[in-house]
C-alpha cells in the first residue's frame, strides 16, 4: 500500500482530504468565544429580585454542597507558583555593593546637614566650636 501522503509540502495543501486541519484552530477559537459569550449570557440573566442567577448559583452551591465549591475554586488557581526568596541586593558585585554603600552614607550626611540646627550665638559674642 503506498503512502498517502508522500510528500511533506502538499500533505495539508488545497484539494487534500485533510486539507482544512489549517483552519482547526481558528474554528476551535471561534467555538470557545462563542462558548465564553453564552456562558457570560447565562451568568448575567437577571433574576427575579432584580440580582444575578450565576451568583445565586455560586451562593447555592457554596451553601448546599462545600466540598464541590472547594473544588471550583481550586480548579481556578494557578497550576504552579513562582516563588523566588532572592532579593535584589544579593545579586550586586562587591563593587557595587561598595558604590550603593557609599551613596547611602553620602545622602545620610546630607540630610543630616540638612535637619541640624544651627546653634544660637548671641550678639556681640563669637561662636565656639
Amino acid at each position: 500500500m503506498a503512502n498517502p501522503n508522500p510528500n511533506p509540502a502538499t500533505r495539508f495543501g488545497a484539494g487534500q482530504a485533510n486539507g482544512s486541519r489549517g483552519r482547526q484552530k481558528a474554528a476551535r477559537d471561534k467555538l470557545s468565544a462563542a462558548f465564553l459569550e453564552a456562558l457570560s449570557d447565562a451568568f448575567n440573566e437577571p433574576n427575579d429580585e432584580g440580582g444575578i442567577k450565576g451568583l445565586d448559583a455560586i451562593k447555592k452551591v457554596r451553601d448546599e454542597d462545600p466540598a464541590t465549591f472547594a473544588r471550583i475554586f481550586a480548579a481556578l488557581q494557578p497550576k504552579q507558583l513562582e516563588i523566588t526568596d532572592e532579593d535584589p541586593i544579593s545579586n550586586l558585585t562587591d563593587e557595587q555593593l561598595e558604590a550603593y554603600c557609599a551613596e547611602l552614607e553620602r545622602q545620610i550626611a546630607e540630610r543630616a546637614a540638612q535637619t541640624a540646627t544651627p546653634a544660637v550665638v548671641a550678639p556681640g559674642s563669637q561662636r565656639v566650636n
